[in-house]
């Protein structure tokens, strides 16, 4: 069937262009005409028309819906629930009702066109945050990830012809710049947070290189003293300011060989902790968990954040956040020699390349002294 099309300005529609779809008669003989409207130049409306002649003569036509963006993505965010960790998900909800349905959530999903998604970035740029001042480039990086991810999903589900999104580049953004400590900066604050409760914790942390909520959520039944391993097989964390104990994705789930010198953190933080039980007496809950306070019960995963943060002010250390024990550890780890495999496994990272990209600072000293190594093979004079 060949079917004709026509733009038009329509009167009281406020100076917007709109086109039309002539589809031929239906089999009662009624003839099918389609009107999509709102589009603000008549460039725009002819653009579309263009895609939709395109479209039902490929066969992929999408009959024009007056869904808004704003309808879509709540429908679609609350569908992915089960496809995300709850930390994850809390995310991708928050970045749609916060960032975008407040700015083109009116707009018809079908109206949605690249250079509309590139001035939501340009905004969100400039005066993203909800006081006005501009939003970190890496947010509006997930800002676009998310927005991807979703109209992909209306293209499948025939909402819309093509994903605008597929025609927008993603604002670069400057890496944050890692913050990390010297093996004798890290080495003081050991010994002078020796006699704390939670020392076991700061070493483990800074040995081990587990997250944040894989410290909360350790429990004693993943680590076996007596065989020197920890298996990180749980994590604590936190979406909606609410716990959430959930399994770890596929590659943080790890069994990791313990140095003697945590097999003996932890075992003396295990006996502390049995004398602990003893004085709380009936006020004691076994929660099983090996990070607890003076009466057995878990830590918040932010108060872990906060303790260290009043720890390194007590001992005079560098302030750094929890997270960047973990990045001191990969760091002196690479810069030890250790192949970068061995320590995307021991960190969970997904792949050697996750690796490989957050230290990419490291690997320059670690090829300056494979360099220097290499040319100390060979018997050759000086030239100097």
């Amino acid at each position: 069937m060949h079917v004709k099309g026509s733009i038009r300005k329509p009167r009281n529609a406020g100076g917007t262009w709109a086109y039309r779809l002539d589809l031929g008669v239906d089999a009662a003989g009624a003839r099918q005409q389609k009107q999509v409207s709102g589009f603000p130049t008549k460039r725009a409306a002819q653009a579309a028309l263009n895609e939709a002649l395109a479209g039902h003569q490929r066969g992929a036509y999408v009959a024009p819906s007056r869904e808004t963006v704003a309808e879509f993505l709540t429908m679609w965010v609350d569908g992915v629930k089960t496809e995300l960790a709850p930390s994850g998900w809390t995310n991708y909800r928050n970045v749609i009702h916060v960032y975008v349905i407040p700015r083109i959530g009116r707009t018809r999903l079908v109206h949605l066109t690249p250079p509309k998604l590139k001035m939501l970035y340009a905004e969100l740029l400039s005066t993203g945050r909800r006081d006005g001042s501009a939003l970190s480039p890496r947010t509006v990086q997930l800002t676009h990830k998310i927005l991807h991810r979703a109209l992909s999903d209306a293209v499948k589900w025939r909402l819309i012809q093509s994903n605008p999104a597929d025609a927008v580049r993603a604002p670069k953004g400057t890496r944050r710049e890692m913050t990390v400590w010297t093996v004798e900066e890290a080495s003081a604050f050991l010994n002078a947070t020796a006699g704390d409760r939670l020392y076991a914790l700061w070493l483990v942390a800074l040995y081990v290189g587990l997250r944040r909520g894989e410290l909360a959520g350790l429990r004693w039944k993943d680590v076996d003293l007596a065989g020197s391993t920890l298996t990180v097989a749980q994590q604590r964390t936190t979406a909606d300011h609410q716990v959430v104990i959930s399994e770890p994705k596929k590659s943080s789930h790890r069994q990791l060989i313990l140095a003697s010198e945590t097999v003996a953190a932890l075992t003396a933080h295990r006996r502390r902790q049995v004398a602990e039980r003893l004085a709380a007496g009936p006020l004691w809950e076994e929660s099983g968990y090996v990070f607890v306070d003076d009466l057995g019960r878990p830590y918040h995963p932010q108060r872990l954040r906060d303790m260290f943060k009043v720890a390194c002010e007590s001992a005079g250390a560098t302030p750094i956040r929890l997270h960047d024990l973990r990045h001191t550890m990969a760091t002196m780890a690479l810069q030890a020699g250790l192949h970068p495999k061995v320590v995307q496994e021991q960190l969970g990272h997904s792949g050697i390349g996750v690796t490989l990209d957050v230290y990419s600072h490291v690997p320059q000293a670690v090829h300056r002294d494979a360099a220097a190594r290499v040319a100390a093979l060979f018997n050759v004079a000086s030239q100097e």
